[in-house]
């Protein structure tokens, strides 16, 4: 099993004190709030809003926001303008100027994405607790609050209408089937366009999740600090944190640990 985090404070100290910048990079659903029934009743806790918000006022600290939720959704739910935030699985991403920056080729699967989703539509309506979150870009199927006996259907039902649009492509998630367009880009992708224009290395750089579709960020850090909420072996990561308020336990850590290195320095 991986080595919890508290295991690895000592070396975990010594990259939080020596770095003279980081970027810490965070999913939301399951890693900053809590997983709820319903996608829209998910909401961040003021205590780690609070954390957040203090890690982004530190000198050389950055966080950034990675998510499967829309940009807007995602920036809604965090509420802090000094962070950087990726929606849509890095599909969609605003910098601190600013500015948004769409994936390469995004826009052309557009109409798969709208053609897909009036199909299956009123085939998911006749499942009770089966439902399609529309996120523009993409589309997530939620199956949670559906009865256990209709999962295997949903999902052909999902396949069917996926394998009629070469340009799209359908991968699980936390009882989630994600609809995306078949281009080379991901969450991965999303924090390394965040570190080259941090000017952040691999090394310096953190990243914490709690979903398959986070190994994609965790192989861009093969010598940065990885964290998996949760027990799953199968997802990458060196460390593991047990659920969000380990997760909010450990954000707190850092930012008093960065916190006290750069008081350190200025009374030297």
């Amino acid at each position: 099993m991986k080595p919890h985090w508290s295991e690895q404070r000592s070396a975990l100290q010594d990259w939080l004190l020596l770095s003279p910048r980081i970027l810490i990079g965070c999913d939301f659903d399951g890693t900053l709030a809590p997983i709820v029934a319903h996608a829209d009743d998910a909401h961040l806790p003021a205590a780690t809003r609070a954390v957040l918000q203090r890690l982004i006022s530190l000198s050389g600290v950055t966080l950034a926001l990675i998510s499967g939720r829309s940009l807007t959704d995602l920036q809604q739910r965090v509420g802090l303008p000094g962070a950087l935030y990726a929606g849509n699985h890095g599909l969609e991403i605003k910098g601190q100027g600013g500015s948004i920056t769409l994936a390469p080729d995004v826009m052309e699967c557009l109409p798969a994405i709208r053609e897909l989703q009036k199909g299956l539509t009123p085939l998911l309506n006749q499942i009770q607790g089966a439902w399609i979150e529309d996120k523009r870009l993409t589309l997530s199927v939620h199956y949670r609050l559906a009865v256990h006996t209709r999962h295997a259907e949903i999902e052909r039902l999902v396949r069917q209408a996926v394998a009629d649009h070469k340009n799209l492509i359908v991968k699980p998630a936390r009882c989630v089937w994600e609809i995306r367009p078949v281009i080379d880009w991901d969450k991965g992708a999303a924090l390394r366009l965040f570190m080259q224009r941090q000017q952040v290395p691999a090394s310096a750089t953190a990243f914490l999740g709690d979903d398959t579709t986070d190994g994609d960020a965790f192989r861009e850090l093969p010598d940065g600090w990885t964290f998996f909420v949760g027990e799953d072996e199968s997802v990458a990561a060196r460390l593991w944190v047990r659920d969000v308020e380990d997760c909010a336990a450990l954000l707190a850590w850092m930012a008093e640990v960065r916190a006290a290195a750069r008081a350190l320095q200025r009374r030297k």
